[in-house]
Order: C-alpha cells, then structure tokens, then sequence
C-alpha cells in the first residue's frame, strides 16, 4: 500500500493544495501527523481537505490547544494569538473531527507507527537530538516511526541487533531524499512540514511510503508562500507568522 506522510499544515492550505496536487496518484491513503490548525489562515479548509480525502489524521499539541483540551500557558505571544484566533474560527463540524483525533496511530499491519511528537510525550516532546530519539526506539513496535512537530525534515535510524541497538545514525533531509530500509536497522522520520518549514528551506515537505516496495522518500517543492503570506496579514494575524514562510525558520 502507498502512503502520503504530512505533518505540521498549520493552517496553510497552499502548502497542503501544492502537496495534494503533487502527489496525485502515487498514494493509496493519506496520514497526517497532527498539528492541522494553528498560525495559518485557513484553518477550516485545511481540516476540510483532509476530512474530503478520509486522511489517517493525528492530533497534534496546536489542534488540542485550539481545542482549549491544553493550556496554552507556555505557548509564546505570537502562537497564542494565532490559537486564540483560531478556536474563533473552527467550524462546528471540523472542531467535532479535531476531537476525535488522537496524537499517535499504530498500522502494524503495514510495518510502520506514527505520532505527533514523540512516544514517549506524544503532543509535546522534541526528538531533535539522539538522546531524545532514543527513548521512542525504545518504544517502537514496529521497524519504522513516523513524527512530526519539530517542522524538520530528518531520520534518525538505530540498530537492530542484540548488543548493538544503541548505535545511532542521523541524516538532515531538507532538499528531501529518498531512503534505503535495510532490515537490520529501525527507522525515525519526519517528513517535514507541509505548512510551516522550519529547517532553512521554505518549500513544502511530504513523504511517500511504499509498503510493497520497502520505499520510503521525502520530496521537497515550491508553492505560493507569498499567497499564505498575504492571507495571514489579512485576517489580521501576527504578520511574523507569514513573513518567517519565506524563510523557513
């Protein structure tokens, strides 16, 4: 089965549409690793997308805070007011799906998990350094694990044999690339963000999984920055949270 990995939307539908179009085809089902709402403008459209495709959707920290199901104590100035502004904007029917969501999916019977964060925090953890990847191998159930939350398009990957399974290997994957699944390792990957990059590079990110093939690839693309840009001034957001779209960070 072919799988569409996205992660961290945050409101862009410009980024999601770009993705969506992109991909057409070469996918069988979507999973979204959470973080649907919160920064961007079109909150409503993006959880409609995903709801219209009967996307596999995670819950990630932004979506429970938008929920008011987390405080939003620690949250910084700028995403608390685009947190405030979204749960004035959610529909009815898309805050009824939010709710529904988990933050973490098991497909066993595909070979891989996924979660919003980490497993060891699901809505809240960074995995931005080996020390923080390695509590998550430890709870994998399954060779590969899909996350997100950190807007940064990587794989960490550990070894799989007894004696040995705390060597560790870390590869940055910002122009995207394709990655080998070698049976003797397990697998950590972020796809990146699709509508907030935060790894130096501003265009959209995604995954595509072949369980068949054993063929995993991140890809990289442009899309209208500037329209998700202009669209988040316009609805009277922080205009820092369009502007940082151009210069993924």
């Amino acid at each position: 089965m072919r799988f569409l990995i996205v992660s961290d939307v945050h409101g862009n539908r410009f980024g999601l549409e770009a993705v969506l179009e992109d991909a057409r085809g070469d996918y069988d089902r979507i999973v979204c690793l959470g973080d649907v709402v919160g920064y961007g403008a079109h909150p409503n459209e993006c959880c409609q997308l995903l709801r219209d495709h009967n996307a596999l959707c995670l819950l990630g920290n932004h979506d429970a805070a938008a929920l008011g199901n987390i405080s939003i104590e620690w949250f910084n100035p700028v995403a608390t007011a685009a947190i405030l502004w979204t749960r004035e904007q959610l529909s009815p029917d898309n805050r009824t799906w939010l709710q529904s969501l988990e933050p973490t999916l098991d497909c066993a019977q595909h070979g891989f998990g996924a979660v919003h964060a980490s497993l060891r925090q699901p809505l809240e953890e960074y995995i931005i350094d080996p020390s923080v990847a390695q509590p998550t191998f430890g709870l994998m159930t399954w060779p590969l694990c899909f996350y997100g939350h950190t807007h940064v398009a990587d794989c960490y990957r550990a070894l799989d044999v007894a004696g040995k399974r705390y060597q560790m290997e870390y590869a940055p994957l910002p122009y995207g690339g394709a990655l080998e699944m070698e049976a003797s390792w397990r697998y950590l990957v972020n796809p990146g963000s699709c509508g907030q990059p935060r790894d130096g590079n501003p265009q959209a990110r995604y995954a595509l999984l072949d369980t068949e093939e054993k063929s995993l690839e991140v890809h990289a693309l442009d899309y209208n920055w500037n329209a998700a840009r202009d669209a988040i001034i316009e609805a009277g957001l922080p205009p820092v949270l369009g502007e940082r779209l151009g210069q993924g960070r």
